[in-house]
């Protein structure tokens, strides 16, 4: 996936039903962040996880990257990409479904970086994700 597919705009309505879970979402995915470890927060997601049906489809991913990035916009905090890859997961969990939620470093220079897999492959991230950064935990 390229840089131009990362940054393009979405292009379908969001129910409010759906804007509702967005805002959810992110506000319970900063929290967490903020009040528990990242090993307490990646047990927690596992063991929901299990409870899920399915991986989450491309089409219904498109809808939670949506209404969790169009959510993040009105939040008066920081949320960059461990925010908005666990609210992603979160946002999935509302409908019984699931996806892999990775955290991993690159080094020369030293960055850390959150996103989401489906199907073993990075969603909606640049093609240097999976080359660059090395995966600390993926659940």
């Amino acid at each position: 996936m390229n840089t131009e597919m990362t940054l393009q705009t979405m292009s379908f309505n969001l129910s409010l039903i759906e804007r509702l879970k967005g805002i959810s979402s992110v506000i319970i995915a900063y929290i967490a962040l903020r009040c528990l470890s990242l090993s307490m927060i990646g047990r927690i997601v596992s063991v929901v996880k299990h409870r899920c049906s399915r991986e989450i489809g491309i089409d219904e991913a498109n809808i939670a990257w949506g209404a969790v990035r169009q959510s993040s916009f009105f939040f008066l905090g920081r949320v960059a990409c461990l925010e908005l890859s666990l609210a992603f997961v979160l946002f999935a969990f509302t409908k019984g479904l699931s996806a892999t939620w990775c955290v991993g470093v690159a080094n020369k220079p030293f960055r850390a970086h959150s996103w989401i897999e489906l199907g073993g492959k990075p969603f909606r991230e640049s093609d240097y994700v999976e080359q660059d950064f090395s995966k600390l935990f993926a659940i």
